[in-house]
């Protein structure tokens, strides 16, 4: 399997190896258990090789793994010819009981001892085990008997021994020039050949590692060797044994120059100008594939993943690839929390899909709190992401206005007893204070000052609230003191009002009734009754009614001396005169409507007669006198 990749090499070390390498471009060969191609690319002269050997196999018994050995490595540069063809042999790794390695391990006889490692190694044209130019060696098998042995380790440019155990010898490492002596003794342990590890002549006997020469098989408890590695024709190699577990693996790596390169954004945002700009140090004049012009801005194109590749006219210098990836804009959501409120509530603004949020209009900071005023409100959310793409986003606010609550009562000052109605308008639910329903009339039967409450909610779900006073007075009580009438509309009424709530309105019916524009007591009046209704500031009210005695009847007319009262009257006007007197009664009209005679004193009836004035006239002997008479 092949993987190609683009690396950068400075000072490269492997397990103390140290090489100066420059700009490289390699493929990877993996573990396949076939043989692999490698094609020398276009004005390539020159690659550098590495080669890891497979780790060997291991026996099992009892619950006991012994150690087996592990992969050599080796690397150096070669000379290759441009589409020259490689073979590329990636060694397998051994196993408990079977068939070696691929690419020359040993076999194993049983579960008692492990299979070799097979070596990796690459081969020019004809392609035979002599034309290999590269080698690392396989590990050999472990073994285990009545107690563990640890296979040798591949080379190296010899492969190590297998562990000898007991009496038995483990299977010598193969060298340059031979294979890897057998184990002794148990069965007919093989040496390593050419290329393939030892294999087994009894069943306990592990299997050596590939290589340029394989390792020896074990004998009995002991375990086998590991093969050699080569590099015989490589510029600067190097060899190092036990470096590998597991599968073997091939890196073919082509040296070059490295080109200087200036990127000015490796993840633009789309729509926005890149630069490309790379310099030969060997002076090779640069051009870039698909249509890019060195130092000229772009635009790459819509989002993902793009490729460029500069090449240099400089035969030493490598081909270089820059990686752009273009960045769509962020999907910026701008969030309200909530989007719909009630003035005097709070709000939280929230970005996502971005990383970093700036919210106007305003200076409004991400998720922090917002008191905003009535109305329809847009915020907008400006998000940036890690690339440092922006979008933006908006979101709109409503934000109802506080309900306009209205309380009202039919009076706010009510008498003891009286109903009351109080009524809250502005929304479309109503909680008052008990014993409150809105619009429903209620009895207060306590005197007293009261507060009621209520909390309204609108269609919008806003709440206000309010309270209204409601002021209950006791019954108006009425008290009074008059003055009689002596000399003529001198009579008067003072009262004391109490109960009900102040200020209060009199009404006396002496004047005409219901127009409550009089004062609170009367002076200069006539005697007669009078009435007076009180109302205080709310409903209460009470009324009085009161006579007024009046001397106004003693007239000395005429000289005669007569006493006429009371006058004004409702029922009868008394008439008192010294001797006999007669006496007559006249309508306003002047039509005669009573004649009478009496001694000293008589009882004039008015109670069938109308309302109104009437003239009195009194005779003694040759003397007369006229009186008015008022009947109320």
């Amino acid at each position: 399997m092949k993987t190609k990749l683009l690396t950068v090499l400075g000072l490269f070390a492997i397990q103390g190896l140290v090489l100066n390498l420059l700009f490289a471009q390699e493929e990877v060969f993996s573990y396949t258990g076939s043989v692999q191609y490698y094609t020398v690319p276009d004005d390539v002269g020159s690659i550098q090789v590495e080669a890891w050997g497979a780790e060997g196999g291991t026996g099992v018994f009892g619950g006991v793994t012994p150690i087996p050995g592990k992969g050599g490595y080796a690397v150096g540069q070669l000379t290759v010819t441009p589409g020259e063809v490689l073979e590329i042999y990636v060694g397998g790794e051994g196993v408990t009981i079977g068939a070696g390695g691929f690419n020359g391990g040993g076999r194993s006889g049983s579960s008692y001892a492990g299979s070799g490692g097979g070596a990796s190694d690459v081969r020019k044209a004809p392609y035979g085990l002599d034309d290999r130019v590269i080698v690392a060696g396989g590990g050999g098998a472990a073994t285990f008997g009545s107690s563990p042995s640890n296979g040798g380790d591949g080379g190296g440019l010899n492969g190590l021994a297998g562990e000898d155990m007991d009496e038995f010898t483990g299977g010598g490492g193969g060298t340059q020039v031979a294979g890897g002596t057998a184990g002794c003794c148990y069965g007919a342990a093989t040496g390593g050949t050419f290329g393939v590890g030892g294999g087994p002549g009894d069943a306990h006997n592990g299997g050596g590692g590939g290589g340029w020469y394989g390792g020896g098989s074990g004998a009995g408890q002991a375990s086998a060797g590991g093969g050699s590695s080569y590099i015989e024709g490589l510029v600067d190699g190097e060899t190092m044994a036990g470096l590998r577990e597991g599968n073997g693996e091939v890196i073919i790596t082509i040296l070059c120059n490295d080109l200087s390169l200036t990127v000015t954004d490796y993840d633009p945002c789309i729509n926005e100008y890149i630069t490309l700009t790379a310099e030969s140090d060997t002076g090779g004049d640069i051009s870039w594939e698909d249509g890019v012009e060195d130092g000229v801005p772009f635009i790459p194109g819509a989002p993902g993943v793009y490729f460029y590749t500069a090449n240099s006219t400089g035969p030493d210098d490598c081909n270089a690839v820059v990686e752009i990836n273009v960045r769509p804009f962020p999907t910026v959501v701008a969030n309200a929390a909530p989007s719909e409120l009630c003035q005097g509530e709070s709000l939280i603004l929230y970005g996502d899909g971005a990383e970093t949020y700036e919210w106007g209009p305003g200076d409004i900071t991400d998720r922090g709190i917002l008191y905003p005023e009535e109305g329809t409100h847009t915020y907008i959310a400006t998000g940036t992401d890690e690339f440092g793409c922006v979008a933006d986003d908006e979101v709109t606010v409503v934000v109802h206005p506080e309900p306009s609550l209205v309380i009202t009562a039919d009076n706010t000052i009510i008498c003891e007893g009286d109903e009351v109605t109080l009524t809250a308008t502005g929304g479309v639910e109503y909680d008052w204070d008990s014993p409150v329903e809105n619009g429903i009339p209620f009895t207060i039967g306590t005197i007293g000052t009261y507060t009621y409450e209520v909390e309204i909610e609108d269609e919008n779900g806003c709440e206000a609230e309010g309270e209204i006073t409601i002021t209950v007075g006791a019954p108006i009580e009425i008290t009074y003191t008059v003055t009689a009438e002596v000399m003529g509309d001198d009579g008067a009424i003072d009262i004391d009002v109490t109960g009900g709530t102040t200020p209060y309105t009199f009404d006396w019916d002496n004047d005409g009734t219901g127009d409550f524009d009089d004062t609170e007591d009367l002076t200069g009046i006539a005697g007669g009754d009078y009435v007076v209704v009180v109302k205080d500031a709310g409903t209460c009210s009470g009324s009085e009614s009161m006579t007024i005695e009046t001397q106004l009847g003693v007239e000395s007319l005429n000289d005669i001396e007569v006493n006429v009262f009371p006058n004004p009257t409702n029922e009868v006007v008394n008439v008192s005169l010294k001797g006999e007197f007669t006496f007559t009664l006249y309508s306003i009209t002047g039509q005669e409507v009573l004649i009478g005679r009496d001694l000293n004193q008589t009882r004039i009836a008015l109670n069938d007669f109308e309302s109104g004035q009437y003239i009195l006239k009194i005779q003694q002997a040759e003397k007369t006198v006229e009186i008015p008479i008022i009947k109320n």
